[in-house]
């Protein structure tokens, strides 16, 4: 296998005819959102000058469908313990969620995606926020799902807050080039691409559109299959895998020496205040009444 295949149709026929069952370790995708997607710019005020055209969207009479066809496609593709992770809306949330749960998949984390270019509004809420959902394929005592805790920081504390399950959702500025439909920030996916999956995995994005999920596999040393109805977005974006620059994956950062310092010794102070409330619960648990 070369390290990237990109199809040009239809990804749950495309699923049935070119990958194995158990043969994937991750996928990252970015479904239509079925809210009439070709349509958006004039609510964001956006230039579609150098968007492809041809964007493929899903009717929303046929959302439901559309999603337990391909979810069920991708469950059966992921290894035992693989993951997936799927960008959604609110509008057609429950149905992508009920497709999920008519399959053997198990939910890890419902992720919010927080983004600043929402939509004004003057008498709601303005939104301002994807769904990421987390699901994994159980492992059956096969291979375990790949988490890498702590490939972007060495210590907990960093750890703990890159990890908080409300992330930032960066914007793109690309002036000049060509972009997909709601394209999402290349950052945002290598960050899911990092922390899920391992170099030499094999990542599939079913909708590849801009095929940012490709590029941001193939930068960190992983393989990658995907497809993509829009023939113009597959004759624009594919030749950017070619150009793609593999790096190393991230060295995980350390706290200075002062700051680890000082966290050693906050650290060693919950430790004796637990154990301090440890033995005075357990020394009540015998006294006489």
């Amino acid at each position: 296998m070369t390290d990237y295949t990109v199809w040009n149709e239809d990804c749950v026929t495309g699923m049935r005819s070119h990958l194995e069952s158990e043969s994937v370790d991750l996928v990252f995708t970015d479904p239509p959102y079925g809210i009439k997607g070709d349509e958006l710019d004039a609510h964001y005020h956006r230039d579609e000058g150098r968007v492809v055209p041809g964007y493929v969207e899903v009717p929303l009479e046929t959302y439901a469908e559309f999603s337990r066809n391909w979810i069920a496609e991708s469950a059966r593709i992921l290894r035992p313990g693989g993951s997936i992770y799927i960008v959604s809306g609110y509008t057609n949330l429950h149905h992508v969620l009920n497709a999920l749960h008519g399959t053997d998949l198990e939910e890890v984390n419902h992720i919010i995606a927080q983004y600043s270019f929402g939509v004004s509004t003057t008498k709601k809420w303005v939104s301002s926020h994807y769904h990421v959902l987390f699901w994994q394929k159980p492992n059956r005592g096969k291979s375990k799902r790949t988490f890498n805790t702590n490939c972007f920081y060495s210590d907990q504390r960093d750890s703990y807050r890159d990890r908080l399950s409300v992330q930032n959702l960066p914007r793109d500025y690309k002036p000049g080039e060509a972009k997909n439909k709601n394209q999402l920030s290349e950052r945002f996916i290598e960050k899911f691409i990092l922390y899920s999956s391992n170099r030499g995995d094999i990542v599939c994005d079913p909708f590849g559109g801009s095929l940012s999920t490709g590029r941001a596999s193939l930068r960190y040393g992983r393989r990658f299959v995907g497809f993509e109805q829009n023939a113009n977005a597959v004759a624009q974006f594919e030749p950017t895998l070619k150009t793609v620059e593999v790096l190393d994956d991230p060295v995980p950062q350390d706290p200075s020496p002062e700051e680890l310092a000082e966290r050693e010794r906050q650290r060693a102070g919950w430790r004796r205040k637990r154990e301090q409330n440890k033995q005075k619960l357990d020394s009540r648990l015998f006294d006489e009444k």
